[in-house]
C-alpha cells in the first residue's frame, strides 16, 4: 500500500515541485510576424523584462507567415509547461471569421495570460482626399462609388476590419487595396497609390506632422494625446470603435500557477517608469490585465469579428 501511495503521490510532487521553480531555464516567446513591429517591440521589451524578473533570458522566435497561422500553430502544438508563449494581436482574434480552417482552435488550444497593451489606430487620407472630417469622407465615398481606395496590411488585419464594419454602419464604398506589411501600405498612401488607410499611430504622427497625410479622425474610445486635435469616430458621429491589442498566450493545459506568475510578472514590468515612458513614446497604453479579463475581451472580439466577416464576405487573399 506505502509504494502504491508513492507511486501516485510522486508524479503530482514533481509537477507542484515544476510549477514552484518556474521558469527554470529560458523561455521561448513565438512572434507570428518578422522583425521589428508591434509584437517584436513588445515581446523584447515588456516581456523580456518580466522574465528577466526570474533570472532567466527570452528567446524570441519570429514565425511570420500565414497571416500568423504558422506561429499560432506551433505555439498551439507546444508543451502546455510555461516555456513556450505567443504574442497576440488584432489577427487572432480575426482569424476564426477570416479563416475558417484553421490548424488550431483560437479559444480551446490556448490559455489567455494577459493583455499587454492597446492603442488606438488613425484614419488618415492622402492630402488630394478634399475630405476635412469623416462625415465629410463618407459623403464623397458615396457620391464616388468605388474611386476611393484603402488599404491595409492583409485581410482580416485590423484596417481592413475597421473599413469593413465603416462600411457596414455608414455605406462607405471604397475598394481594399492590400499590401505585404505596414511599411508598403504606408508608402501607397504617401504615394497617392491608395486614398486613405487606418493604422497605428506610432507608424503614422511623423508623416501626418510633416503633411504628407492628414488625420480624420482615430478609432478608438479616446483622443491621442500625440493628437489632440483629432476626434475619435465617436465624436465624429460614427459608431464605432476599434482597438489595437497585443496580449500573451499560452498553450492550453499551462498549469494555472505559472499563468499567474507570468500575468503578475508582465503587470510589474508594465508598470515600471522606463518602461511607460517608452510605450507612451510610442502611443501604447500600458494594459496588464488578470487572464480572466483578457479571455473575456478575446471572446468578445472573436464573435464581433465572426460577425463582420459574415455581413461582409471579407476573405483571405
Amino acid at each position: 500500500m506505502a509504494s502504491l501511495l508513492l507511486a501516485v503521490c510522486t508524479p503530482a510532487s514533481a509537477q507542484t515541485g515544476a510549477t514552484d521553480q518556474y521558469p527554470s531555464r529560458a523561455v521561448r516567446v513565438i512572434v507570428p510576424y518578422s522583425p521589428g513591429g508591434a509584437n517584436d517591440i513588445l515581446a523584447r521589451t515588456v516581456v523580456t523584462k518580466a522574465i528577466a524578473e526570474f533570472g532567466q533570458n527570452t528567446i524570441v522566435d519570429n514565425r511570420a507567415g500565414g497571416n500568423t497561422t504558422i506561429g499560432t500553430q506551433l505555439a498551439a502544438r507546444a508543451a502546455p509547461d510555461g516555456y513556450t508563449l505567443l504574442t497576440v494581436d488584432n489577427a487572432y482574434t480575426a482569424a476564426p471569421g477570416v479563416q475558417p480552417n484553421l490548424p488550431y482552435d483560437t479559444l480551446k488550444d490556448f490559455v489567455r495570460i494577459t493583455m499587454i497593451a492597446l492603442t488606438s489606430p488613425v484614419l488618415v487620407v492622402h492630402p488630394s482626399v478634399p475630405a476635412k472630417n469623416v462625415k465629410e469622407l463618407i459623403a464623397l465615398a458615396k457620391a464616388q462609388p468605388g474611386r476611393l481606395t484603402y488599404g491595409s496590411t492583409g485581410s482580416g488585419t485590423t484596417g481592413h476590419l475597421a473599413f469593413a464594419q465603416l462600411k457596414l454602419v455608414t455605406g462607405l464604398d471604397a475598394v481594399h487595396v492590400p499590401y505585404k506589411g505596414g511599411a508598403p501600405q504606408i508608402t501607397a498612401l504617401i504615394s497617392g497609390e491608395v486614398s486613405m488607410l487606418i493604422s497605428v499611430p506610432a507608424s503614422l504622427l511623423a508623416h501626418i506632422k510633416a503633411g504628407r497625410m492628414r488625420a480624420l479622425a482615430v478609432s478608438g474610445t479616446k483622443r491621442l494625446t500625440s493628437l489632440p486635435d483629432v476626434p475619435t469616430l465617436q465624436e465624429s458621429g460614427i459608431p464605432v470603435v476599434v482597438e489595437s491589442f497585443w496580449g500573451l498566450l499560452a498553450p492550453a493545459g499551462t498549469p494555472a500557477v505559472i499563468v499567474t506568475k507570468l500575468q503578475e510578472a508582465i503587470d510589474r514590468s508594465l508598470k515600471s517608469p522606463e518602461m511607460r515612458t517608452r510605450l507612451d513614446e510610442m502611443q501604447f497604453q500600458a494594459v496588464g490585465s488578470t487572464p480572466a479579463q483578457f479571455d473575456e475581451f478575446v471572446q468578445r472580439e472573436v464573435t464581433r469579428w465572426v460577425g463582420v466577416v459574415k455581413a461582409t464576405g471579407i476573405k483571405v487573399d
